[in-house]
């Protein structure tokens, strides 16, 4: 019998869609690209507590210089929802407001490990924090898609590209941080949000959002949608990683 944390390492969290096209998007690039999170070399070194805690306190604080700006994001993306889909924009609106709190306490982690969180979250931006070029550019196009491409291309590289991995790796280097680097169950808020039902759930809206939007005669939309999905998992996975390996 397969149990939560079964799924979380299969990503079988990730709900069954009828279009074709999402179909395909699920198993040829969100799948495949969590499962390659799962075993990337430096996945198996922070999971055997290999990465000095001082590096990762600086590869925490990477992710959280993205995260501070995710409840603008997802705000956006609920400014710019289709005008009388009234249930969709209040459904974002509702992530943004539960978003609003999530910068807090990574940061809280991320001091626990003897970081300086509180610099990410004062700012300024491009000066209180020495983030590395892998992690300015997943931001960079974080923030393209979601102020200047189309919505639903917003949504793609957010909702989906995003949150439709990141259950698979983060739960992970959570238990990883109390196990190994000393980081108390309560500094590990975020990290039991983010690889849990909450952030498969998100995920799972996205697709379903993908589904009820993009029709399935328009293909030009569709390779927009993943080509957003493609390079937002990339970042979020291997850019962050890279991250590591670079410092």
């Amino acid at each position: 019998m397969s149990t939560a944390t079964d799924d979380v390492k299969n990503t079988g969290y990730l709900v069954d869609m009828d279009a074709e096209w999402l179909v395909k998007l699920k198993n040829e690039i969100l799948e495949p690209t969590a499962e390659r999170a799962i075993s990337h070399p430096v996945m198996k070194q922070i999971e055997n507590g290999e990465i000095p805690k001082q590096q990762m306190a600086k590869f925490l604080g990477n992710l959280c210089w993205v995260i501070t700006g995710f409840p603008e994001y997802v705000a956006a993306l609920a400014s710019r929802c289709p005008k009388n889909d009234h249930q969709m924009k209040a459904a974002l609106l509702e992530n943004a407001y539960i978003e609003r709190d999530h910068p807090f306490v990574l940061a809280q982690a991320v001091t626990a490990l003897g970081g300086d969180g509180e610099a990410i979250l004062r700012g300024p931006d491009w000066s209180s924090f020495d983030y590395s070029t892998h992690i300015h550019t997943l931001r960079m196009v974080i923030e393209a898609y979601v102020f200047h491409r189309p919505w639903i291309e917003g949504v793609a590289a957010c909702a989906v590209g995003v949150e439709s991995v990141v259950p698979a790796i983060f739960g992970r280097i959570g238990d990883a941080c109390i196990k190994h680097y000393g980081l108390a169950e309560e500094d590990a808020e975020w990290f039991r949000i983010h690889g849990g039902e909450v952030e498969m759930e998100h995920g799972n809206e996205g697709l379903r959002i993908l589904q009820k939007y993009v029709r399935e005669d328009d293909i030009e939309t569709q390779a927009a949608c993943i080509a957003a999905c493609k390079v937002i998992t990339l970042g979020i996975t291997d850019g962050l990683f890279n991250s590591l390996q670079d410092m």
